[in-house]
């Protein structure tokens, strides 16, 4: 399995440069082309996260709808699995 929280971690600070550059009074070209190479890494970050990230054990159709959340939400009502 290859390891991605470092590669969202870079896509993530190109992206605040990116945003943070027009106030730096950056050219257009150079926008442009950061513009560019930031559609590239962000559909390589969600190819690589879908790929190689970790399937959570919980299923939607389980009643899981979060897998960060110990709650099973049935028909009726949620109830705490805790």
């Amino acid at each position: 399995m290859k390891p991605i929280k470092p590669l969202v971690i870079a896509v993530t600070i190109f992206l605040f440069f990116f945003a943070a550059m027009p106030h730096a009074g950056a050219g257009y070209n150079l926008m442009f082309s950061l513009f560019i190479v930031g559609n590239f890494l962000l559909l390589y970050l969600v190819y690589s996260v879908l790929k190689f990230g970790i399937a959570p054990k919980e299923k939607f159709d389980d009643g899981y709808w979060y897998s960060d959340v110990k709650k099973q939400y049935g028909k009726d009502e949620p109830t705490d699995n805790t």
